[in-house]
């Protein structure tokens, strides 16, 4: 382990508490869920609850839907092809119980989508992850059967283009609420306690590929970031071909996205 890995390693154990891999628990997170809880917030913003599950079917969005319902879309389905990805690599008995930076990641992708569904909820909606886009399923399955060191810089170009999506809905987010500040500030705390994590994840990644992968791997995410963005077309939908070109298309600045956290993060190593 690098001074870098155990530095991230520090980071997860203070971070997210002890890890219970069979109960799918970190237990600082359990925390940060009661106190949310405790503080209920809500959307008086009037959503059509059949329209959005109507939708979460949908491979494409319907023409009509608005912003606000595309971004709820976008936000349900985010985090489909991570969570798709532990659960099938937790089937073929993949997930290494003895390596306690994986097992974080890992358990990190499940509070994922507990996070999205709290942001849902803001909106007296609810959702049951869904399997992603079968492009998106193939690429997962080709990841899984892939050696590390072909897999690893595949990865971390996926996980840079996470922080870009979920960095842009997180954004998009706080602006489409700016009339309800309470909503916005929790949509901003969840998304940031997600956006957090994947920044650890692309700096995990970056730590344990040579100059050589980590030079792969940002030119995976440049070829690959676009590919990303439209498995997802509400989000396509929502932002547009010229923002997500924008975004895609600047410099991947992981020490920008850290300093916008207030919480902070860490990076094992700059991609």
């Amino acid at each position: 382990m690098t001074a870098g890995e155990a530095g991230y390693l520090a980071h997860l154990e203070a971070r997210d508490g002890e890890a219970d891999l069979d109960g799918r628990i970190l237990a600082r997170r359990e925390a940060i869920f009661r106190s949310l809880s405790a503080e209920p917030v809500r959307s008086q913003r009037p959503v059509d609850a059949d329209v959005f599950r109507r939708n979460l079917r949908r491979p494409e969005p319907e023409a009509c839907l608005d912003d606000t319902m595309l971004w709820l879309l976008a936000t349900a389905k985010a985090n489909q092809a991570e969570r798709f990805a532990i659960e099938l690599a937790d089937l073929h008995g993949k997930l290494d119980a003895d390596d306690p930076v994986r097992v974080h990641i890992s358990l990190q992708e499940v509070y994922h989508t507990r996070l999205l569904a709290d942001v849902v909820a803001l909106f007296g909606l609810t959702f049951r992850p869904q399997p992603p886009a079968r492009s998106t399923r193939t690429f997962v399955k080709l990841l899984l059967t892939l050696p590390e060191r072909v897999a690893l810089p595949l990865t971390g170009a996926a996980e840079m283009a996470g922080c870009v999506l979920f960095r842009a809905l997180r954004d998009r987010g706080v602006a489409l609420l700016a009339d309800e500040p309470a909503v916005a500030a929790r949509v901003r705390l969840l998304y940031d306690q997600i956006l957090a994590d994947e920044i650890g994840h692309v700096g995990y990644c970056a730590s344990r590929l040579g100059r050589g992968g980590r030079a792969i791997m940002r030119l995976l995410y440049r070829l690959l970031g676009s590919y990303f963005a439209a498995s997802m077309p509400e989000i396509e939908r929502l932002l547009g071909h010229d923002e997500l070109r924008r975004r895609f298309g600047a410099e991947f600045r992981l020490d920008e996205m850290m300093r916008e956290l207030p919480d902070g993060a860490y990076a094992a190593a700059m991609p």
